[in-house]
């Protein structure tokens, strides 16, 4: 902890004094996820830093050892408590000097053995979500991890060891939930129970990342290029020294303020031509979703396809990519409409009839947005009871994202069994007020988006 103090602040060892030592226990405090601000835990700290400092001045490395001794006679009381921080590591009040001169802070959290913390919060995570409440989000995340492809060609073998170790990095990174559109980390740290939450939140800012090797000095630290922003960041990779790096794509999840991976990244080799046509393909994919989010950002699109990229990018590796994506849209300058509180009679339809079929948050967010469009376009909204017109909304939904199996019999009978006549009639309305596509990037979904990728080519 001592070393890592001294990383990010601006003096040396040799010149610590009595209030840079007590600045070290503070900042510790705050930053070091695995050290508890109380009486023996600082006891232990300025122990050893007194033991390292008497053996530094016998060598004559340092002129005075008496720092850290003076620095425990002021916090550490003879009453057991500590003086001058609180038990977060903030400086108390009367000390604004102190906090003035204070060391900043590190912009993400410290973790000292955060191998050992990580295999016991996954067994957590796995306890957590493998609730019956949670099946219907597996199989989905399953299905989108091994389904949608024509051919016997999969990501991994399923019910392999490889299979679940990348699976379980999906789905608790990536996957959305279908209740709450959260990813299964996010929500387990608002639900969830655990002993190390730091390091919760700390992953809950980590996103996944495709990238290149352009470097390295030691074998330990390389200096990677984001693949589709060009971002530079200098990553803590688990690869062999002797590896081979040329040529070859990495998709992990980065976190720790951009310099460490999760352990487990996968590689790709994909030759020079194959990664252009791969950039363009994913370069129009963000152009398709940024449609249908106007101000979303590189990072917001793999947030919201993570699997578009993962396929992607295994096909790219295995196959030879399209060189033109074949698709286009005559929708242009589109605004999603805000949905406010107090809804429409048709909204909470939508609502009501999509959600006890397990359709997403998000399905119903974007069914919702049609609704609101048909209204801004000038729909004869009064034409049809509501209940009808959120049949109409929900049969279009269903059709533009081509990645369902309902005939119209079918959608009429989960919109409380309307009549297959009436629904036709307001889905034909509301298609051609709203000029609907195949693949409508305004209402698009991710299972429809991964519909589109993988009709690209036979896969």
């Amino acid at each position: 902890m001592l070393c890592i103090y001294l990383g990010h602040c601006d003096r040396c060892l040799g010149d610590l004094t009595v209030d840079d030592i007590i600045d070290a226990v503070a900042w510790c405090g705050r930053n070091v996820a695995d050290f508890t601000v109380d009486y023996d835990a600082v006891k232990e700290f300025l122990d050893v830093l007194g033991a390292l400092f008497v053996y530094l001045k016998e060598k004559h490395a340092i002129t005075s050892s008496l720092a850290p001794h003076l620095a425990k006679s002021q916090l550490l009381k003879d009453d057991g408590t500590i003086g001058i921080i609180d038990s977060d590591g903030d400086f108390l009040p009367g000390e604004e000097i102190r906090k003035d001169t204070a060391t900043p802070d590190s912009p993400s959290k410290i973790f000292l053995n955060v191998g050992e913390a990580m295999t016991e919060l996954l067994e957590e995570l796995h306890g957590f979500f493998q609730q019956d409440a949670f099946n219907l989000d597996l199989e989905r995340a399953v299905f989108f991890y091994q389904g949608f492809t024509k051919s016997e060609k999969k990501l991994e073998e399923a019910e392999s060891e490889e299979f679940w170790q990348t699976f379980w990095d999906y789905f608790l990174f990536d996957y959305h939930l279908i209740l709450d559109d959260k990813t299964p980390l996010k929500h387990f740290a608002q639900k969830g129970i655990t002993k190390y939450r730091p390091l919760v939140l700390e992953l809950c800012r980590s996103r996944l990342a495709l990238f290149s090797v352009v470097g390295t000095e030691d074998g330990e630290i390389y200096q990677c290029k984001d693949f589709l922003t060009d971002e530079e960041y200098a990553l803590n990779l688990p690869l062999s020294p002797d590896m081979n790096t040329d040529d070859m794509l990495i998709l992990g999840h980065i976190f720790y303020n951009k310099t460490m991976v999760m352990n487990y990244v996968r590689c790709f080799k994909i030759a020079k031509l194959s990664r252009k046509r791969l950039r363009d393909q994913l370069i129009s994919f963000f152009q398709w979703y940024k449609i249908q989010e106007p101000e979303g950002s590189m990072e917001n699109f793999i947030a919201r396809h993570p699997m578009v990229i993962r396929r992607a990018v295994y096909f790219a590796a295995h196959y030879f990519p399209f060189a033109v994506f074949p698709y286009t849209t005559q929708v242009q300058d589109y605004a999603p409409p805000v949905i406010r509180g107090g809804r429409d009679r048709v909204v909470t339809c939508v609502e009501k009839m999509m959600t006890p079929q397990h359709f997403s948050c998000r399905d119903v967010v974007l069914s919702m947005r049609m609704w609101l469009d048909f209204v801004a376009a000038g729909g004869e909204v009064n034409g049809e009871v509501p209940e009808v017109w959120a049949s109409g909304i929900i049969e279009n939904y269903i059709r533009l994202n081509k990645a369902y199996s309902y005939s119209v019999q079918n959608v009429a009978n989960i919109c409380w069994h309307m009549s297959v006549k009436d629904l036709e009639r307001a889905a034909a309305k509301i298609k051609a007020t709203l000029h609907l596509e195949d693949y409508d990037p305004r209402y698009c979904n991710e299972e429809g988006t991964l519909t589109m990728l993988l009709n690209e080519g036979d896969f």
